[in-house]
């Protein structure tokens, strides 16, 4: 059989999408990636509330998370659209993934007026070079072609790398004996 450029573009047409992984991007999501960073590098340091609202959000990113990825922003690109909006687009480098992968070319946009913006720019120079943990999700709207990366960044320090580890051991139904013995529960 001969194939003509009309069948192959018809094949390409009809192969769709790639599925995103994970569940749907639901309302609530909105709260764990707000496509910001937060930079609370030692959560023991924070009282009352502010803790336990730490903690709750970082349980949540984790538990929602399609991809959690060590990572390293290299560029920082700021862009100023015609209504002088401002979109910050920031390129992470893949150091090491604890669940799912970062594609290779993914650019994380936070725009002007986004939950998270402020704290982007508030903190550039501490965002680009430092070791950071990245939680990602997906959201595609109903009928749409394309998804968009909704995420979070917090600093990859080793009180906020050893919870999130836990909390993906859990995830999975590992958990740790007092004596440091791995239990896999099955479910």
């Amino acid at each position: 059989m001969r194939i003509t450029p009309v069948l192959l573009l018809l094949s390409l047409a009809c192969s769709g999408p790639e599925p995103i992984p994970g569940a749907p991007f639901a309302p609530e999501d909105q709260r764990f990636f707000d496509d910001g960073v937060d930079l609370i590098g030692d959560p023991e340091s924070l009282e009352g509330r502010w803790r336990e609202d730490w903690a709750t959000e970082l349980d949540q990113r984790v538990r929602r998370a399609d991809a959690v990825i060590y990572v390293r922003i290299r560029t920082l690109r700021t862009d100023l659209d015609l209504d002088r909006r401002t979109t910050y687009r920031l390129f992470p480098e893949s150091e090491r993934a604890l669940l799912g992968s970062l594609p290779e070319d993914l650019v994380l946009a936070a725009r002007e007026g986004d939950a998270g913006y402020a704290a982007i720019r508030q903190n550039e120079p501490r965002i680009v070079g430092g070791a950071l943990v990245l939680f990602l999700k997906w959201e595609r709207p109903e009928g749409a072609a394309t998804a968009t990366a909704r995420w979070h960044l917090s600093p990859a320090t080793e009180q906020v790398t050893s919870r999130v580890e836990y909390l993906l051991e859990r995830r999975r139904g590992v958990e740790r004996s007092e004596r440091g013995r791995v239990i896999v529960r099955e479910n």
